[in-house]
């Protein structure tokens, strides 16, 4: 059987990547973000084996805009304290 997954990462300043696990062989502790260049702040690793898991939902902490045409060019997401980050239906963390 195999397996089947990404990883969920968020640097210290909370820019947000994902990585499927096969292309991904670093460690929080070795990874860096592809935007600033910060070391890993949170990671959860997201199980498409068998379709069971979710990816966590995260909270947005800032968005920059386009003065021009209002498109985003950045997004920053708050840092979850535990690992599955915020459940929306209960407004908290858990």
């Amino acid at each position: 059987m195999s397996f089947e997954g990404y990883y969920q990462r968020l640097c210290k300043k909370g820019h947000y990547e994902t990585v499927d696990v096969y292309v991904d062989d670093l460690r929080g502790e070795k990874w860096t973000c592809s935007i600033c260049g910060e070391r890993e702040a949170w990671s959860r690793i997201v199980d498409c084996t068998n379709g069971d898991d979710e990816p966590t939902r995260l909270r947005i902490a800032a968005q920059k805009k386009c003065d021009h045409c209002d498109s985003i060019l950045e997004t920053t997401y708050e840092i979850p304290k535990g690992r599955r980050g915020y459940d929306d239906r209960r407004h908290q963390e858990t």
